[in-house]
């Protein structure tokens, strides 16, 4: 289905399938820093959410899908703290919708509490329609130094953050799974480690059946009382982040956690320099898909996607 992109002035980008909003990019002056949310798997499932369930003050800054760092020259742009630096959309550069694709580039200001501007950013996100009402996410970043030289430092937070809804938590306990390229399992198997891709998976709602089967009865005859308890029915979707092989020339390690956290760890082990002469890019894919890895064939397409990005 054709997607369709929607801008609101000051507030919100907004993607659309039909009459529903597939995706939405959040910004202006009352958001720290831009964020997107929802992010639909098939069937219209939301596979992220909006803070962390137990900690919503403390991670206030679990805003579903976002960008920031911990250590910027030694401020912090991933915290919303009094003192955490701000990231604002200065403009959109260009926006596009055309078929099964949308796409928007944003000039972006990463800029202290003081409003000094540390650096400037080129963001661009590219949405697909794909089969089946999957939804891909193409993420590229250029970060440039706006006048002196800026140091990215060792942290585990940072480029990007990922928090997922609640009943794909491994900690949930109904059957969230973690899993990344080399098969390793849940935060006891993927914290800290080497991968290509990570994914989160697990069980969301997919309706009540008792209309429907009260329907039934009614038409045979039947009553009300006779058709029992609701019935709910139980869909598995997911989200899987790939990490784009120049990212980093040893390889990405990365943050998970059963809670329902994850992300590429750009800077876990070494600091990155950026100037204006020298700016950094990263590239990242996301999709949303139906059903466990394996199902969506995750590993066979991450290396037909990075083949292409080879080219």
């Amino acid at each position: 289905m054709a997607l369709q992109l929607i801008v609101v002035p000051d507030k919100a980008i907004s993607i659309q399938r039909g009459k529903t909003v597939a995706a939405a990019v959040w910004f202006g002056p009352w958001v720290q820093r831009p964020y997107i949310y929802p992010f639909l798997a098939p069937g219209g499932h939301e596979v992220t959410r909006l803070g962390q369930p137990e900690d919503p003050a403390g991670h206030s800054h679990h805003r579903s899908i976002w960008i920031g760092h911990h250590s910027v020259s030694g401020l912090n742009f991933w915290e919303e703290e009094p003192r955490a630096g701000r990231i604002a959309v200065k403009e959109i550069l260009e926006q596009t919708a055309e078929g099964d694709r949308a796409a928007v580039l944003l000039a972006c200001s990463w800029q202290s509490a003081e409003g000094k501007e540390m650096l400037e950013e080129r963001r661009r996100l590219t949405f697909l329609d794909l089969p089946g009402e999957e939804l891909a996410l193409e993420l590229s970043i250029e970060l440039r130094a706006a006048a002196e030289p800026v140091t990215l430092g060792v942290s585990n937070f940072g480029l990007l953050g990922i928090r997922v809804a609640r009943t794909l938590r491994v900690a949930e306990g109904l059957g969230g799974q973690i899993l990344n390229s080399e098969e390793a399992e849940n935060e006891a198997g993927c914290f800290g480690q080497h991968a290509l891709w990570c994914d989160y998976s697990g069980p969301v709602l997919s309706g009540d059946q008792r209309k429907t089967a009260a329907k039934a009865a009614g038409e045979a005859g039947g009553s009300q009382e006779a058709v029992g308890p609701p019935r709910l029915e139980v869909a598995v979707v997911g989200i899987s982040c790939w990490d784009h092989p120049r990212n980093s020339e040893e390889g990405t390690l990365w943050h998970v956690r059963d809670d329902g956290w994850m992300g590429p760890s750009l800077t876990r082990t070494a600091a990155r320099a950026i100037t204006r002469e020298k700016p950094l890019l990263a590239r990242y894919r996301l999709l949303a898909h139906a059903g466990r890895p394996f199902e969506a064939r995750i590993g066979d397409r991450y290396r037909e996607w990075r083949a292409s990005q080879a080219k």
